[in-house]
């Protein structure tokens, strides 16, 4: 999958796209239609979307960056807050010449595609939101453990419900090397601007675009409860919830065509509109 470094005040960002490779200085080639832009969960990286990338990528133009001081992206610091990760993912959507894109937000990516539609709520076409429910269950236990990590005083935690039980090994493995290659310290900022913007989100009803959350079956059901209890509170847009079999947290890599598929619906109603 062909892959270039856009550079924002001398940072350089990680850039992912389906299409032909252009130019380092020129935007990946557009085809006709929707373009799908991928956001990727706290202290994970765009990789985590190379299967969906690939699934969508036969019909729709698909694109998906690591955050700055995620993955391949330069940086030794995270971005504190939502708020400012959706700001750089708008800029990396226009240098990228697209319009009205359909975000595809996994976790954290999920929150700063809601704080980008409540914000611009002309500006996306729609939302696809998985493994939200996940993400509003971070708790302190869990902040503090990552706090731990970072300071040399705990081993980095892997959580292996955050797949399903009953996948192949191979998955597993890829679960645990995704929730590595990024450091402890992104992941505990990244922890704790997702905490910041639910007590402080009040963007809701600002959101008008078709937005469809997708769970994992295999999530936990408090996470699955919390998912639909969001949705529900939308009154702005009518949503829908969505589970995806034999997937859990994972779901993007754990099951990408069946995540494709739904992807692909947003896409044809956004063209149609």
């Amino acid at each position: 999958m062909p892959e270039k470094y856009l550079r924002r005040d001398g940072l350089p960002l990680l850039l992912r796209h389906t299409g032909p490779t252009t130019l380092p200085e020129q935007p990946p080639q557009a085809l006709t239609g929707p373009t799908v832009l991928c956001l990727h969960d706290a202290g994970l990286q765009s990789s985590i979307f190379s299967d969906l990338m690939t699934a969508l990528g036969q019909d729709l133009t698909c694109l998906s960056f690591d955050l700055p001081g995620h993955g391949r992206s330069g940086s030794l610091d995270a971005l504190p807050s939502v708020r400012e990760m959706a700001e750089i993912a708008t800029w990396i959507a226009s240098w990228c010449r697209i319009e009205r894109p359909i975000l595809v937000g996994h976790g954290m990516g999920a929150l700063v595609a809601l704080e980008w539609a409540s914000r611009q709520p002309d500006a996306v076409g729609g939302l696809v939101l998985c493994g939200l429910g996940r993400t509003l269950g971070l708790d302190d236990k869990t902040i503090e453990i990552m706090r731990q990590v970072t300071c040399g005083k705990a081993p980095r935690p892997f959580d292996p419900t955050r797949i399903a039980k009953d996948c192949a090994p191979e998955l597993m493995k890829r679960a645990y090397m995704e929730g590595i290659a990024t450091d402890p310290r992104a992941t505990l900022v990244d922890f704790e601007a997702s905490r910041r913007f639910f007590d402080d989100f009040e963007g809701k009803d600002a959101v008008v675009c078709p937005t469809r959350f997708i769970d994992g079956a295999a999530e936990s059901n408090e996470a699955r409860e919390r998912t639909e209890k969001f949705a529900r509170s939308m009154t702005g847009v009518q949503a829908t919830v969505d589970l995806v079999k034999d997937a859990a947290h994972y779901l993007p890599f754990e099951q990408p065509e069946a995540l494709a598929i739904r992807v692909r619906e947003m896409a044809n109603a956004a063209e149609a509109a």
